[in-house]
């Protein structure tokens, strides 16, 4: 069963697709006593922009999967994406985290799940990884309470969600998570600039000088703040111990089976917390068209059900 739905977030409203087993009820206060309290759901962290659109249809197909064996999951448009309320201008990493939070207490309220796992994939990916640290480090993990120089009007919305709302990650899926934020950026102001060579014979946007209000990132205008936040998101520089990881999928699409120099490190920080699968295929999120999936797919649910049980037990 698939229920398009609101929730609430900073004032926001965001736009979700709830996956429940169809005849699923929320556990009683009876169920809890006899142990159903320990099923788990799973929110779904989009990446950003264009890869946003080409992964729609495979978070779609992950979901159904998961629903299948009775884990309930949410799908949702961060604030100023997609379908949720907000412009894109508003749209902000430390926004998104507090979206992540709000999604995890609200998927926990609505099915009565006890647990909730993380499945993120690109910025998705790093933003579930950033949520753990925010669960750590809670004040290191808002927004300031002015909107200040390229802030968005909604900053001041932000507030903590109270602890015992938020369940702390107990599952990560990681598909391919940005490691080097700067790099990403770079790559999207470079995409830009071959979109418009082509399209007019020169590159007539705004380039990275410094003064603009907004940039163009691969077709989407974003907030100079918010750019530099990506600038700024480095993986090697969250202040994590392995004691702090939940157990943890780093799935890599590449053109080897081995950690590349990238995600290596991200492999090594997890130690015996993670686990790590490659797929040699080229970047889906990257491509025009539906590229099949299904493989990794199969796996990652095969290492939730592994780690989490059948039926979300």
């Amino acid at each position: 069963m698939e229920e398009p739905l609101y929730f609430p977030s900073d004032g926001f409203r965001l736009f979700g697709v709830l996956h429940l087993q169809e005849g699923a009820r929320p556990p009683s206060s009876e169920s809890r006593v006899t142990g159903h309290a320990s099923r788990i759901g799973f929110v779904f962290c989009a990446p950003f922009g264009e890869e946003q659109k080409q992964a729609y249809r495979v978070y779609v197909e992950m979901a159904r999967r998961l629903e299948g064996l009775g884990f309930p999951s949410l799908r949702f448009d961060y604030r100023g994406t997609g379908d949720s309320h907000g412009a894109f201008a508003e749209f902000s990493l430390a926004g998104a985290l507090r979206d992540i939070q709000a999604a995890a207490a609200f998927l926990s309220q609505r099915t009565g799940v006890a647990r909730v796992g993380l499945i993120g994939l690109r910025l998705g990916a790093s933003l579930a990884l950033k949520s753990v640290e925010c669960g750590v480090r809670s004040a290191e993990c808002q927004e300031p309470e002015e909107a200040g120089s390229g802030g968005t009007r909604h900053a001041a919305r932000v507030t903590p969600l109270p602890s015992s709302l938020v369940p702390r990650p107990s599952l990560l899926v990681l598909w391919q998570p940005i490691v080097d934020g700067a790099l990403f950026y770079r790559l999207n102001i470079r995409r830009m600039l071959v979109r418009q060579m082509m399209t007019h014979g020169k590159a007539t946007g705004e380039r990275d000088t410094g003064s603009a209000e907004t940039i163009d990132l691969d077709g989407f205008l974003a907030s100079r703040a918010m750019c530099e936040e990506i600038k700024a998101l480095r993986i090697s520089d969250f202040g994590l111990r392995i004691a702090d990881f939940p157990p943890t999928l780093l799935v890599q699409f590449a053109p080897t089976t081995e950690p590349t120099a990238e995600v290596r490190p991200l492999v090594e920080r997890l130690g015996p917390k993670g686990s790590f699968l490659s797929f040699v295929m080229e970047p889906f999120w990257d491509r025009l068209g539906y590229i099949d999936c299904g493989a990794a797919i199969e796996a990652t649910v095969a290492w939730v059900v592994g780690r989490a049980g059948p039926r979300g037990g």
